[in-house]
């Protein structure tokens, strides 16, 4: 299961905090939130409920605030936007129950959120908010630690899976460094798409003299995002060119790259 893990990794931080320092062998203070990504097939019109978990890690005690907003695509880029102020909103009919909850140390607090997709609406995600503080002794010199975490949800409405691979970089090999591969997918479609790729590098003969795979992106509709991986080994002088392919719900999309080292 997925989880978003805030991890106080500073000990001032901590201290300001009022949360301990983690001792040696001790784990660091976390919180964590479940689902962090979740995704439903649905209809227009159609709702939706889900139940997420929150555990405090940390000696303090958090108050959050549980917050809806649309995921919207703009330039091929994510951007955020409060439910209501995007046409067609989903988040806008955000039923959270409750709206805040406190959570002491070691224990877990959960809030139910349903939501009703619009009959139209080009939108296919919202992000689930629960912003915190921590709560402290008003103290001199002492402040309260805020805390943001935030679950994915996204929604297939359409089966409309498309995506194409637009352009192709890289990143040149050091005596500390190898190659780095990367090609930017654009979703095409009107449904969210998550490919998975690989990538073969053939020398000028042909021949296969290296191979990656690229990490697994969840890409909306409109957005781009940059693929990477980076070459096993360093190469020799020459120039080479990568073969590359991105595959989804039995699509296959290929797309290639040429470059040379010194």
């Amino acid at each position: 299961m997925r989880h978003i893990i805030l991890v106080f990794a500073l000990a001032a931080a901590c201290a300001r905090a009022q949360v301990p320092a983690p001792a040696n062998g001790e784990a660091r203070p976390t919180l964590t939130l479940t689902p962090a990504v979740a995704s439903a097939k649905l209809k227009p019109g159609q709702g939706w409920t889900q139940v997420l978990h929150l555990r405090n890690g940390t000696a303090g005690v958090f108050r959050f605030e549980v917050q809806v907003q649309d995921v919207v695509v703009k330039d091929g880029k994510r951007t955020y936007v409060p439910g209501g102020e995007t046409e067609s909103s989903i988040a806008a009919s955000a039923v959270i129950t409750p709206r805040s909850l406190s959570i002491g140390p070691g224990e877990e607090g959960s809030a139910s959120v349903t939501l009703t997709i619009p009959l139209q609406t080009a939108l296919r995600a919202v992000v689930i908010y629960f912003r915190g503080k921590l709560d402290t002794p008003s103290e001199d010199g002492m402040v309260g630690l805020g805390a943001s975490l935030g679950a994915l949800v996204t929604f297939d409405l359409s089966g409309d899976y498309n995506f194409k691979v637009a352009d192709f970089s890289t990143s040149p090999q050091t005596e500390t460094a190898n190659q780095v591969l990367s090609h930017e997918v654009l979703n095409s479609g009107l449904d969210v798409v998550l490919p998975k790729g690989g990538t073969v590098i053939l020398d000028e003969s042909g021949r296969s003299v290296g191979k990656a795979t690229f990490p697994a992106h969840r890409i909306l509709p409109g957005e781009s995002v940059t693929f990477s991986a980076t070459c096993p080994s360093q190469l020799k002088s020459g120039h080479y060119r990568v073969v590359s392919s991105f595959e989804f719900n039995s699509r296959i999309v290929t797309g290639s790259g040429e470059f040379s080292v010194p």
